[in-house]
């Protein structure tokens, strides 16, 4: 036996030997050529698996200058996953790839790799997470961490929760900062089967951050913990307690309690200054819900009394009653004085598609005088009528209304219905005067996908620029699978050949055409041309106001930054970003810049600012003598921003939740942010700093807008 396996390792020496002398010259040709060698000698490599491939891939990754080149060597270095003795240096180079996060989209792949190597995969996502690599790194390591987690890392686990926020020291002897909420709450997330209910029950009571409250809450219920209706209730209780934690809380006793909720729903639903907009609106739907005839009758009798909220709660718990009274006194509800309850109104009546209602809501449509009616009315009617040819026809002239709300609403209506028999009316809006109507005009145009759309497209390119611009491009690039991007003449030069013989795009082609303009973007190496980025953020707009928190919190030291070897404030850093977005600006943008702690100060006081080398000077000088102090009154501030009717781009900066202002409850900001945003279309980025700040999380989900979180 021992002859035999000795006659086979003699055979197998030279074609050992052979192979590894295929890898060492392979791996020397991919150095050689770098980015411009051929994909498939990568492949030759990986295949092997074997030591001297994964050091050789290693080596290639770190030659690379292009983002498709590194990709495919990271993908290929993926493969050695459970390849012996080559895993280690394999999974070594990813992690360190995944932790240098300096490519946001090479780190989130080599993040997934490691969480499919089932030996070295969890040991290095936890030194990643135990790093101090950028959060927006480290998140999705431990939630790829969480994924292959068990009892053992308990620990590790809770000493990332940190439950008594205890100060701790960073391996350099200084204080660390806290953890963000949202890695704490993935931690406690894995934490959760090894916590019995007495601990859930200790973590409502001690936890500052709601979103680990409403965690410890549902698990509760999940369990159908006998502890469940009594946290329910206490947590229902507390006033201080934000009205996304109440609201898990009243859903929780309304389905164990059912109809007997009812009392304290409607209790809670008078206190105007302890019960938040969002509470108020739940109970409203989950007693609506409950279909219980004694609680029906009580909220039949309140809707059209009581003050503003007592109305605009009545009118969203009675929502599926069919009776007659309450359906008129929702339509009187229309001419209330209160623009809350006029909103309400609105709803409540679409959601039943009143007819009935139509002609006080195209009376508020056509001579509306108080706020908003105009934008409360199409939208009901929208909803009441449907696609009906009348309507249609309607929105054909509403397209050309004074009214900017009217106008754009009724030109997104035609988009949403293809409407193709107003196409002239959404070309003549390419050239309005406002901003937010050339956009409806453009979006609802390209829905169509009619061949005569691509044309005035194409013309409008060579007009528009910056954020109009790129949604023209994609626009086209949608409905012809042609690779222009925002280059007007190459459009126009294509079209001069192709337009006699255009069909609009199939899905099939834009699929090859997707394939071909990812390949393109990755084979990219570096670009000359100016950006302007905020925090990371590409500042894609030629009309950007800039919003940022100068509280007194923001004097507080920033992680990661530092002035010589003392930690740069939040404020510092901030300027520091804002001067560099403001240099980086296009030489057409126009802008401003707001600045709010108890009040709002802003650099331009009337409208945005243009962009030439002197008002650039002036903001800058603007920025470098702010100073921090206050408190953080952020509604009053995006109202402001709002009266511009010019802004379509808003990036918002706080470390805080709002303290000061008209409104501080954080969901009825979001809600009015909403309202006024419904056909404005303002993209809002946000920056938090120190904290996860679910408002400004919201703000920027709801516009379309990218949410930053940074300690």
């Amino acid at each position: 036996m021992r002859t035999v396996a000795l006659l086979l390792l003699c055979l197998l020496c030279p074609t050992l030997a052979r192979a590894q002398d295929d890898v060492a010259a392979q791996v020397a040709e991919l150095l050689r050529y770098k980015d411009e060698a051929d994909p498939a000698l990568i492949d030759k490599i990986a295949v092997t698996r074997d030591r001297r491939a994964a050091e050789g891939l290693v080596q290639a990754f770190d030659a690379m200058a292009s983002l498709r080149m590194r990709g495919l060597v990271l993908d290929a270095l993926a493969r050695f996953v459970d390849a012996d003795e080559a895993e280690q240096p394999a999974m070594a180079k990813i992690a360190s790839i995944a932790a240098d996060g300096g490519n946001g989209e090479l780190a989130q792949t080599a993040i997934v790799a490691l969480g499919r190597s089932s030996r070295f995969g969890k040991h290095f996502l936890r030194q990643i997470v135990a790093s101090e690599a950028m959060d927006a790194v480290r998140e999705p390591a431990l939630r790829e961490h969480l994924r292959l987690g068990g009892a053992e890392d308990v620990e590790f686990y809770r000493t990332l929760w940190n439950p008594k926020l205890e100060q701790r020291k960073s391996a350099d002897g200084k204080i660390a900062p806290l953890e963000l909420h949202s890695i704490r709450l993935l931690a406690f997330t894995g934490l959760l089967p090894q916590l019995g209910d007495d601990e859930l029950v200790e973590t409502l009571r001690r936890e500052p951050e709601p979103r680990i409250r409403r965690k410890a809450l549902d698990e509760l219920a999940r369990r159908s913990s006998a502890k469940t209706e009594e946290m329910a209730a206490w947590v229902l209780s507390r006033v201080d307690f934000p009205g996304a934690d109440r609201v898990a809380a009243a859903r929780i006793l309304a389905d164990r309690q059912g109809a007997k909720v009812a009392g304290t729903f409607l209790d809670l639903a008078k206190k105007r200054d302890v019960t938040q907009d969002d509470l108020r609106q739940e109970m409203a739907k989950l007693l609506a819900n409950l279909r219980d005839p004694a609680t029906d009758k009580k909220l039949s009798k309140l809707v059209g009394k009581g003050k503003p909220h007592e109305k605009v709660f009545a009118l969203l718990a009675t929502m599926r009653s069919d009776d007659a009274k309450v359906i008129a006194q929702v339509r009187k509800s229309l001419g209330d004085a209160d623009l809350e309850v006029r909103r309400a109104a609105g709803v409540a009546l679409a959601a039943r598609r009143d007819r009935d209602s139509l002609p006080t809501l195209r009376s508020m449509l056509e001579s509306g005088k108080k706020p908003g009616d105009r934008r409360i009315a199409i939208d009901a009617i929208a909803a009441i009528e449907g696609p009906t040819a009348a309507w249609t026809k309607e929105l054909g002239e509403l397209a050309t209304n004074a009214d900017a709300d009217v106008r754009n609403a009724a030109i997104e209506q035609i988009g949403a219905i293809r409407a193709k028999e107003h196409l002239p009316a959404l070309f003549a809006a390419f050239a309005h005067a406002d901003w937010s109507t050339r956009l409806a005009a453009i979006d609802a145009a390209a829905a169509c996908r009619d061949p005569k759309v691509v044309p005035q497209l194409i013309d409008r390119l060579a007009v528009e620029s910056a954020r109009l611009a790129r949604r023209i491009a994609d626009h086209l690039f949608e409905l012809t699978a042609q690779p222009f991007e925002e280059d007007a003449a190459k459009w126009q030069a294509w079209w001069r050949d192709a337009g006699d013989k255009f069909t609009v795009a199939t899905e099939k082609e834009l699929d090859a055409a997707r394939a071909r303009r990812e390949q393109a973007r990755l084979a990219q190496r570096t670009s000359n041309r100016k950006e302007a980025k905020f925090f990371g953020i590409q500042v894609q707009s030629s009309r950007v106001i800039f919003v940022i928190d100068v509280s007194g919190s923001m004097m507080e030291s920033m992680y990661g930054r530092y002035v010589g070897k003392r930690g740069a404030a939040r404020i510092d850093v901030a300027k520091e970003e804002l001067l560099a977005a403001i240099d980086g600006l296009d030489d057409g943008a126009l802008f401003n810049v707001f600045a709010f702690s108890s009040g709002v100060a802003r650099w331009q006081k009337e409208g945005i600012g243009d962009n030439s080398a002197p008002s650039r000077q002036a903001a800058k000088t603007w920025v470098e003598r702010l100073g921090a102090s206050g408190a953080t009154n952020l509604y009053d501030t995006l109202q402001e921003v709002f009266a511009d009717p010019d802004v379509d781009t808003v990036f918002v900066l706080s470390d805080g939740e709002p303290t000061n202002g008209a409104v501080i409850d954080p969901h009825k900001i979001r809600q009015d942010v909403a309202f006024w945003n419904a056909h404005r279309k303002v993209k809002i980025h946000t920056v938090a700093i120190g904290s996860s700040l679910e408002i400004l999380e919201w703000l920027a989900t709801d516009s379309g807008g990218t949410y930053l979180q940074m300690r």
